[in-house]
């Protein structure tokens, strides 16, 4: 029986184009593939729990590799960590199930959006800096009324919606510090660029320039052109991503087919 790795990883994505592959062009699944083809001696190409884009970071990024054997599976979980980039961390290699799959078996996903107040040269890759008063209440209540399963279309890029765009978001909300914010949301699916469009709308409303309430009236137009712009890469991250527990275990093994997927993780 072949067996599968599981690898947990963040990175900078300042310097990558995305995490999947493209001819010519550095992304966080392209290295991965190098590393784990240079360690089995051929080609092995990693699968990926979300597509980040350009610019995009991780923080709880993962990926498997499968059809490996027993020696093949001991050596990337000893020597895989200590070969990564310096803009790739490699946190964990393991053998899980072979049922494991990091895009179909995940449950859900959550990602953080970070603002930041205040200049900052060093950090201006890292978050979206925005030196404009902000009405920090406005934007939590309108944070309040993303919760629930609904049509997302009007957050989605038009040339990616698909026949269905409902996600059901579990939770919403921003984590306020004096100079910073984080704008956290868990979901079990997520629609193209649709937490960079939510935290550009949002921002709309701290800004003053729409209402709260005015989110309920945007989710029910189905149409991009009544939300706001969408935020820039650099202040998105995937911050974690959930599975069935029993997947950790490498002779458990999935009484039934992986599920269809539904996300499109460019979000």
């Amino acid at each position: 029986m072949t067996r599968t790795v599981r690898i947990d990883l963040a990175y900078d994505g300042s310097a990558f184009h995305g995490w999947q592959v493209q001819p010519e062009l550095r992304t966080v699944q392209g290295e991965l593939a190098r590393l784990l083809s240079r360690l089995l001696g051929r080609e092995t190409m990693p699968t990926g729990a979300g597509r980040t884009d350009t610019g995009v970071h991780a923080l709880g990024q993962v990926a498997h590799a499968s059809g490996l054997n027993g020696n093949e599976t001991a050596r990337l979980c000893r020597v895989l960590p200590g070969m990564a980039p310096e803009d790739i961390d490699i946190r964990a290699v393991r053998e899980v199930s072979p049922s494991f799959d990091a895009r179909f078996s995940a449950n859900w996903r959550r990602y953080a959006y970070r603002l930041g107040f205040r200049r900052d040269i060093f950090r201006r890759r890292l978050e979206w800096q925005v030196s404009d008063e902000l009405d920090r209440a406005a934007m939590d209540a309108a944070a309040a009324r993303v919760p629930g399963e609904r049509d997302f279309s009007s957050f989605c890029k038009t040339a990616s919606l698909r026949e269905n765009n409902r996600c059901r978001v579990v939770d919403c909300a921003f984590e306020w510090s004096d100079d910073s914010a984080i704008f956290g949301i868990r979901a079990d699916r997520f629609l193209h660029n649709m937490v960079r469009t939510l935290v550009g709308t949002i921002l709309e409303v701290g800004r003053g320039r729409r209402a709260a309430a005015d989110l309920d009236d945007i989710l029910a137009a189905r149409d991009r052109r009544a939300a706001g712009d969408k935020a820039p890469p650099c202040g998105l991250y995937l911050a974690e991503v959930g599975y069935d527990a029993r997947l950790d275990d490498p002779a458990y093994t999935s009484p039934g087919p992986r599920p269809d997927d539904p996300t499109e993780e460019t979000p």
